[in-house]
């Protein structure tokens, strides 16, 4: 895999970013296709509050790394320009821009429980895209697989992974992920939706348990019995079994 695809002067074009612009485009243009039905005035609304709980979420997931390497007790990577083009751990921010959410609707009027399911969509595509550069990175991969394995991947030395296991074939658990996530991206089409938070919960369930299986093919730099990306999951597991069904018997559609 290619981490860097060139330079421009002494900038570097680095893959990973290529496929996390091409996600934000894509939740774009998913989030716009599914604000279609709204009224001008409503549209403009939710599209701030989304722009608004997208800071929290970027400065969450990189501040969430960096957490984590001081649990794990790893160096932390945070000598860049710019502090959060840099490692990022989704479940962070996630969970800062729900937090912020919570407020940030009832100052612009508008329910984060609704928003929750036009959001999630773009989400679960531009983790998709964001997985895919993770696998040109050579980062978030997965322990060596046997040598016969037909999905094994092999990485550059100039990735992190290719340094970690030199001339061995890997667990594709970037891909395991990204399609997780294309998956999960099409289940909304296959709900009833009778009721506002259904899309986000149902998608939540399904991605926590994915992920969570995921996580055992996964190489972690300080091997546990559970990975915090695995407790996470957990949490999420019971927390949108839980969110299901008070918005099932509080937030029905008209």
């Amino acid at each position: 895999m290619y981490p860097i695809l060139g330079f421009i002067g002494h900038l570097p074009i680095r893959t990973y970013w290529i496929f996390v612009t091409l996600g934000i485009i894509a939740g774009v243009i998913v989030l716009s296709f599914n604000l279609k039905p709204f009224a001008p005035g409503k549209r403009r609304k939710f599209l701030l509050f989304f722009f608004l709980s997208f800071i929290p979420m970027i400065f969450g997931a990189r501040l969430g790394c960096d957490l984590e390497s001081i649990i794990k007790g790893t160096p932390v990577c945070s000598s860049t320009i710019l502090y959060v083009i840099g490692p990022v751990s989704l479940w962070w921010g996630l969970v800062l821009g729900v937090l912020f959410d919570l407020p940030l609707g009832v100052f612009l009027k508008v329910s984060p429980v609704e928003a929750g399911d036009l959001f999630a969509p773009s989400v679960a595509i531009a983790g998709f895209f964001t997985r895919i550069g993770c696998l040109f990175n050579g980062c978030c991969f997965g322990k060596p697989c046997p040598l016969d394995y037909s999905f094994g991947t092999y990485f550059s030395m100039h990735s992190y992974a290719g340094n970690v296991y030199p001339d061995l074939p890997l667990y594709p658990t970037q891909l395991f992920s990204a399609f997780s996530f294309l998956v999960i991206f099409f289940i909304p089409y296959f709900l009833k939706k009778s009721f506002y938070g259904e899309v986000m919960t149902v998608m939540a369930f399904f991605y926590s348990v994915s992920n969570f299986f995921i996580e055992f093919f996964r190489y972690h730099e300080v091997p546990s019995v559970l990975s915090i990306s695995q407790i996470f999951s957990i949490i999420i597991f019971a927390a949108s079994i839980i969110c299901y069904l008070i918005f099932r018997s509080k937030f029905r559609r008209v």
